[in-house]
C-alpha cells in the first residue's frame, strides 16, 4: 500500500480544512510548461530516481501525494519521500532534494481529473475561503495528486494546498 503524507487536522474551517504537516523530504523536478504538460514529463525523472537511478542505487517507495507548485518558469514537481528516510540518496540528474519544514497548510479536497483549468478552480475557492477565514497565504497554491491515472476520475483524490503565515491559529 502507497504511503500517504502525514499531516494532522487542526481544525475545519468554511471552505478548507486547516492542517500540519511533519517535517520531511521531497526530490524535486523543475519542469516548464503547463500543470499537465510539467507534471507528465517530470514524473519520468522522478520514478527513474525512486525506481533505484541515484548515486547509492537505492530503490525508495512511492509515496502521494505528487505535489506541483507554479514556478516563473513552469512548474516545480515533488514526489515526498517515505517517512522513515531522513537521508535520501543523492541523484545522479538535475534533481534537488531538500528537507521542508513543518507547516501550517490550508487544503481544500475534490475529486476529478487533474486538468489546468479545475485545479485553477480549485485553488482559487481556496484562497477565497482563506482570506474570509482571517489566514495570510506564504506560498504559492501546490496541487497533490494522490492517484494515478488508472483510478477513475470520480474516485481521485486531489487537493491544493496553500501554506498560512503562522504556525498557529489566527
Amino acid at each position: 500500500m502507497t504511503e500517504v503524507q502525514q499531516y494532522a487536522v487542526v481544525e475545519d474551517l468554511p471552505g478548507f480544512q486547516l492542517r500540519r504537516y511533519a517535517p520531511h523530504m521531497i526530490v524535486t523536478k523543475p519542469m516548464p510548461g503547463s500543470l499537465s504538460q510539467s507534471g507528465n514529463q517530470a514524473f519520468g525523472f522522478l520514478a527513474d530516481y525512486i525506481f533505484g537511478n541515484n548515486a547509492e542505487g537505492v530503490k525508495i517507495a512511492m509515496t502521494a501525494p505528487v505535489l506541483q507548485q507554479r514556478t516563473k518558469d513552469g512548474f516545480e514537481v515533488s514526489f515526498v519521500m517515505p517517512s522513515d528516510l531522513s537521508n535520501p540518496p543523492t541523484p545522479n540528474t538535475n534533481l534537488r532534494v531538500s528537507k521542508v519544514d513543518q507547516k501550517l497548510m490550508a487544503a481544500y479536497r475534490f475529486s476529478g481529473s487533474a486538468s489546468d483549468s479545475l485545479f485553477e478552480a480549485k485553488s482559487k475557492k481556496l484562497l477565497e475561503a482563506v482570506a474570509s477565514a482571517g489566514y495570510t497565504p506564504v506560498s504559492e497554491v501546490i496541487y497533490a495528486r494522490y492517484d494515478g491515472p488508472w483510478t477513475l476520475p470520480l474516485l481521485r483524490r486531489n487537493e491544493v494546498l496553500v501554506e498560512l503565515g503562522s504556525t498557529e491559529a489566527p
